[in-house]
């Protein structure tokens, strides 16, 4: 799963549409001059698995994250304060490249290039904002490959309508796909998320995988539901056990499904002070 940092799930993000918070990464509540930043995330499976992902920074901004677990790494590269690619590399070759678009400080849009899977698969995403709390964009989905050229075609998408909170975080989601709809509710406490501090971070990655995890704040809870060709619910519930200056240092994650059951995971961070 590892929630917070592998990009090859699929993904894009936005940084809040709020005129009087514009920036959430640069609001920490810190009594000095050096940012909360995670230098170590560790997820604990309800299985007893564990996956362990280790950052590099340059100042506030992310250079590498490597899962010690997978042998994978991140490489990250800026234009300003903005991440502009990410290159994920297995065993030393590159399995999976985004590169990112802004526009008044926005996400613009966000190119994929996934050599994952047999071919090379390449679909751009684009972003519309239609209020300053209401994002549409077109939503990766699938594609047709052929065999004999190694390439695709029929690349299909569905849009997305994502509305955002005061905060700048994702409030609720909805999409319909091959017959069935899919909506979702989110909750947030009001303290940090491990990443918030990290320049451009949160605004890159936060649609990244339709789950709320990604925030400048931590999630409390979600709720999503689907119907029409399908039907079901599913969910996830956070607590959150904080430090002295409100990040957290331990999250206990639940998540529920009809048709999948419960469980159970717990994330563990490790921060540069």
């Amino acid at each position: 799963m590892k929630k917070l940092i592998i990009s090859s799930l699929a993904m894009a993000v936005i940084v809040s549409c709020s005129s009087s918070n514009d920036n959430p990464e640069d609001n920490n509540n810190t009594n000095d001059n050096t940012p909360y930043l995670l230098k170590k995330f560790t997820e604990v499976t309800q299985d007893g698995q564990s996956y362990v992902i280790e950052y590099k920074y340059d100042g506030n901004k992310i250079t590498e994250s490597f899962d010690v677990t997978d042998n994978e790494k991140e490489v990250y590269t800026y234009d300003g304060d903005n991440i502009v690619k990410t290159e994920l590399f297995r065993n030393g070759v590159m399995k999976f490249m985004r590169e990112f678009t802004y526009s008044n400080g926005r996400l613009a849009s966000e190119k994929v290039t996934d050599k994952e899977q047999a071919g090379t698969l390449v679909y751009t995403e684009n972003y519309q904002y239609l209020s300053d709390n209401h994002v549409r964009y077109n939503k990766y989905s699938s594609a047709t490959y052929n065999p004999s050229t190694g390439t695709y075609s029929n690349i299909q998408y569905v849009q997305k309508d994502v509305y955002l909170n005061s905060n700048g975080n994702i409030a609720s989601s909805s999409y319909t796909s091959n017959g069935t709809t899919y909506n979702a509710t989110f909750m947030y406490d009001s303290n940090n998320h491990p990443m918030k501090n990290v320049k451009g971070f949160v605004k890159m990655e936060m649609f990244s995988l339709d789950d709320g995890e990604m925030a400048y704040n931590n999630l409390l809870s979600y709720n999503g539901s689907y119907s029409g060709t399908v039907s079901g619910t599913r969910g996830t519930t956070g607590v959150h056990t904080l430090n002295s200056s409100d990040y957290p240092t331990k999250s206990v994650m639940t998540y529920t499904s009809s048709a999948l059951g419960t469980n159970k995971h717990t994330y563990l961070y490790e921060y540069n002070k």
